[in-house]
């Protein structure tokens, strides 16, 4: 007796979820450094920190990332 599985597949799709504010953070992006502004809803407040990070140091290259929230539904 051979068993068959069957596979469905089902279109889904992802979008933002409303009124859940994405989460920005800033890392200093200089050769040893590793500081770092922590997570936060705004932007400018992050931003800010890497502002006054590149006055203290002198260090120029940031990487930003932000993050939101994401729900995916099933189509049809």
């Amino acid at each position: 007796m051979s068993r068959r599985a069957v596979f469905r597949f089902v279109r889904h799709t992802m979008r933002r979820v409303d009124g859940v504010a994405p989460v920005c953070e800033v890392f200093c992006a200089e050769p040893g450094c590793g500081e770092r502004s922590g997570a936060g809803a705004e932007a400018g407040v992050v931003e800010e920190w890497a502002l006054r990070h590149a006055g203290r140091t002198g260090h120029g290259e940031y990487r930003r990332v932000f993050t939101d929230r994401a729900r995916v539904k099933r189509e049809g």
